[in-house]
């Protein structure tokens, strides 16, 4: 994992076995019937598959029928914002983002602005969010408290213990709940003084945020900003709360995301959510950070370290121009590292703790194509290089270093929204575009999908993209079951205006 000898074998991403293999015969029975799939496909192979509908009698037919009469008696109103004023960040016009302070968003007019770049599908920074909320701590020991409180001893003394990813080796170590939380604050090394980056993903590890923490999950609703959409309760225009109460949902959160951060860039092991593209919106509060500071001494050996590792980069890549041995899928031109001064050298005190990188939906394509073109070059579990690309962004395997985003911008004229997330702001993400962040110090955020009328394209459009992957693909996991909360919000909104219409007309 630092340049040592003998070099690890290169990783696969994915494994296509099962998938590989010849599909078994599954067919309709004379009369019409379907029988279990054969166990060699995960069924049993004897019993008939009962075929059942989840909703009445011609309930689809008939809700089609109202939503056009509406339609009919009613034209949408006109987009009457015309202009809006942003917070750019620093560059060039096309990379400013509309950036408002919370105390504004309740504002009709704000709402306006907000929907304008929304349905352009524009990145949201909404400043100030903690400011307007009870004070609860968001501090990781306090939340591990509140947790063990709010369950049983039985569940509690699970708690002790938690997994979390080694960002260096990129798979799940255990470790002491409480030790865990100290190098959150204090930070943690290896023998050889590299800095150990641990995260938790999906915080307590519950379906149940609001269970587990009712206060806080309170306090992170309280927070949200444009509540028309982000609510995970009352949401008016998320469309993931208009599912029935009946019906299964699938989990849109509140979780937590704890991890260690450093303000620079590793190269290796960096503490990073790596390129992905979510299925549906979301919006990402910084609640809680602390920084770790380097002694002279790990930063003397970091640097030593960081030398092993450009070597090892350098001779792997000359091994591959003469074995002539591309990364799958990719097309096999390869070029050395170059290595850059730090995009985080000289931050201010006041300066952000998450770097956050942001693409448009419309850079995807050529964005693919980079990073097939260079897989050879990322390193992925155990810091083996990246040796197969099933889909660039789905797998996430790729986080774009600050000198790997210069040669995108250098060989296909891409730039991402590029900003750092300061302490309290909340981040949304449009469905579609894909993103990386990287920690600059120890973070403690909370994020929530929602669904947007805006974006309900790009869902149904990444429902079959994923639907498409193969059968084991760690983005298969998703669920989103998008065309069933489009039916039950077209079923709510039209009874909500006939309701409306018939209080007005008495």
């Amino acid at each position: 994992m630092h340049g040592g000898n003998p070099q690890p074998e290169s990783c696969n991403t994915q494994s296509l076995d099962r998938d590989s293999e010849i599909p078994f015969e599954w067919v309709l029975n004379k009369d019409g019937s379907v029988f279990c799939p054969p166990e060699e496909m995960g069924g049993c192979g004897s019993c008939k598959l009962e075929l059942k509908c989840l909703l009445p009698e011609n309930w689809i037919s008939l809700l089609e029928e109202r939503a056009e009469k509406v339609l009919r008696e009613y034209k949408p109103v006109k987009d009457v914002s015309d202009h809006t004023t942003c917070a750019c960040e620093e560059g060039s016009k096309d990379k400013c983002l509309y950036c408002p302070d919370s105390k504004d968003t309740l504002n009709e007019e704000e709402l306006l602005h907000f929907q304008k770049h929304w349905a352009k599908g524009e990145p949201v920074i909404v400043r100030n969010v903690l400011e307007h909320t009870s004070g609860l701590s968001w501090e990781p020991m306090v939340m591990w408290r509140a947790l063990c409180e709010n369950t049983d001893s039985q569940i509690s003394s699970r708690m002790s213990d938690v997994k979390a990813i080694d960002c260096l080796a990129g798979c799940e170590v255990e470790i002491s709940t409480r030790k865990f939380f100290k190098g959150y604050t204090e930070g943690r090394r290896y023998d050889n003084y590299w800095p150990e980056m641990l995260k938790l993903k999906d915080w307590p590890p519950s379906d149940s945020f609001e269970d587990f923490l009712p206060r806080h999950c309170d306090e992170f609703i309280r927070a949200l900003p444009f509540q028309e959409y982000t609510d995970t309760r009352a949401g008016f225009l998320n469309l993931a709360v208009k599912l029935p109460a009946a019906v299964i949902k699938p989990d849109m959160g509140p979780k937590t995301y704890v991890a260690y951060g450093v303000k620079d860039e590793l190269g290796r092991g960096d503490s990073v959510t790596k390129l992905h593209c979510d299925m549906s919106d979301a919006v990402n509060i910084l609640t809680h950070t602390a920084e770790v500071d380097l002694c002279e001494e790990q930063c003397q050996a970091i640097e030593l370290l960081k030398e092993k590792h450009k070597s090892q980069d350098e001779e792997e890549s000359r091994a591959r121009r003469e074995n002539g041995s591309p990364c799958k899928s990719g097309s096999g031109n390869d070029t050395s590292f170059s290595y850059h001064k730090n995009e985080t050298q000289g931050r201010s005190e006041n300066s952000g703790a998450a770097l956050w990188d942001i693409f448009r939906r419309e850079d995807v394509p050529k964005l693919k194509e980079y990073l097939v073109q260079h897989a050879s070059e990322f390193r992925h579990t155990y810091c083996c290089p990246v040796n197969q690309v099933i889909h660039p962004v789905h797998d996430q395997t790729f986080y774009l270093t600050s000198e790997h985003k210069l040669k995108l911008k250098e060989e296909y004229g891409l730039e991402p929204w590029t900003f750092e997330q300061k302490l309290g702001e909340a981040v949304f993400i449009p469905a579609g575009c894909p993103h990386q962040v990287r920690n600059l110090k120890s973070c403690t955020k909370v994020a929530a999908d929602f669904v947007s009328p805006e974006n309900l394209h790009e869902c149904l459009r990444l429902t079959e993209e994923f639907r498409k992957l193969p059968r084991e693909h760690r983005a298969r996991e998703d669920k989103l079951e998008i065309k069933k909360m489009i039916l039950h919000a077209v079923d709510k909104a039209v009874e909500d205006l006939q309701e409306l219409t018939s209080r007005i007309e008495s």
